[in-house]
C-alpha cells in the first residue's frame, strides 16, 4: 500500500470510530469517567497562604523586638502598672503587625485582649482624653497607643458599650473647641484623633441612620452647636465625605446640613 492510501486509510478508520462513539453517547455504560478534580491546584493557594502567615508572623516577632518595651514603674491616672502594661503590651504588637498583609484580623484579635481587661477601656478612653496621662503611660508611643485606643473603643460599641466613645468624642471636641482661638492652628495629632473618633461612631452606627437628619446621634459624638467654627467643619467634613460616598454629592451636602445647621 502506498504512503497516500495509508494515511486515507488511516483517517478513514478515525472517522468511522467517531462516528461509532457520537452513537453510543447516550450509553451510561459507554460514558467516560467524570474527570477527577486536580487538588494541586486548589492546594496551591492554600500553600501560598500559609507561607504568607510564617512570614507575616516572622515579621512581626522581628519588628516586636526593635519596639522598646513598656516601664511604668508607678501608678498614672489612678492605674497601676500592671493594667497599664497590659493595654501597652498589645498596643505594640498592634504596631508590629503595621501594613502587614493580615493587619486587620490580627489587630481585631489584639483588640479582644484589650476589651478582655478589666480596665483596658477606661485606660482606652483615659489616653484618648487627657494628652498629660498619654505621654505619662506610653511615652513616646502616645501617638500610636491614641490610634489603637479609638480601635479599642470602637469594638466596644460595636460589642454594644458605644458610651464611652460617646464621651470620648465630645471631651476631645471640647478641648479643641476651648483652644480655638481662631488664629493659632487646632493640635494636628488631636483634630486627626476626632476625625477618627467621628468616623469610627458612624461605622459602629452606619451611615443611614445620619441619612434622615437625626441630629440626636450627632449630639451623641460630641458634635455642639457651641464648638467653635473649625471644630464644627471636623465634624461637616468626615460627615459630608462619608454621606457623599453613599448618596452622592449633592444630597450628601443636604443631609449634612440638615444634621449639623441647628
Amino acid at each position: 500500500m502506498s504512503l497516500g492510501k495509508a494515511k486515507w486509510a488511516g483517517a478513514a478508520l478515525v472517522a468511522t470510530a467517531l462516528v461509532i462513539g457520537f452513537a453510543f453517547r447516550g450509553d451510561p455504560v459507554s460514558a467516560p469517567p467524570t474527570p477527577q478534580p486536580v487538588l494541586k491546584s486548589v492546594a496551591a493557594p492554600t500553600e501560598a497562604m500559609a507561607r504568607m502567615e510564617v512570614q507575616a508572623a516572622k515579621t512581626a516577632r522581628e519588628r516586636l523586638a526593635r519596639i522598646p518595651e513598656p516601664v511604668v514603674p508607678q501608678t498614672v491616672g489612678g492605674f497601676a502598672p500592671e493594667e497599664i502594661a497590659k493595654v501597652s503590651g498589645v498596643y505594640r504588637e498592634m504596631l508590629a503587625v503595621q501594613g502587614l498583609y493580615n493587619q486587620r484580623l490580627s489587630r481585631e484579635r489584639l483588640v479582644a485582649r484589650v476589651l478582655e481587661t478589666s480596665q483596658g477601656v477606661d485606660i482606652a478612653a483615659r489616653t484618648l482624653t487627657d494628652p498629660s496621662f498619654a505621654r505619662e503611660a506610653f511615652g513616646e508611643s502616645q501617638a500610636e497607643a491614641r490610634f489603637f485606643s479609638i480601635d479599642v473603643l470602637k469594638a466596644a460599641a460595636r460589642k454594644g458599650d458605644a458610651a464611652p466613645l460617646e464621651r470620648s468624642t465630645e471631651a476631645v471636641a471640647q478641648q479643641l473647641s476651648q483652644s480655638d482661638d481662631g488664629t493659632t492652628p487646632l493640635d494636628a495629632g488631636r483634630s486627626a484623633d476626632l476625625r477618627d473618633m467621628v468616623r469610627a461612631y458612624i461605622e459602629v452606627k452606619g451611615v443611614e441612620a445620619f441619612s434622615d437628619g437625626n441630629s440626636r446621634l450627632v449630639s451623641a459624638m460630641g458634635y455642639s452647636p457651641t464648638s467653635s467654627p473649625r471644630v464644627k467643619s471636623l465634624y461637616d467634613e468626615v460627615l459630608f465625605i462619608r454621606l457623599r460616598q453613599q448618596f452622592g454629592r449633592e444630597r450628601a451636602a443636604s443631609m449634612t446640613a440638615a444634621l449639623l445647621d441647628r
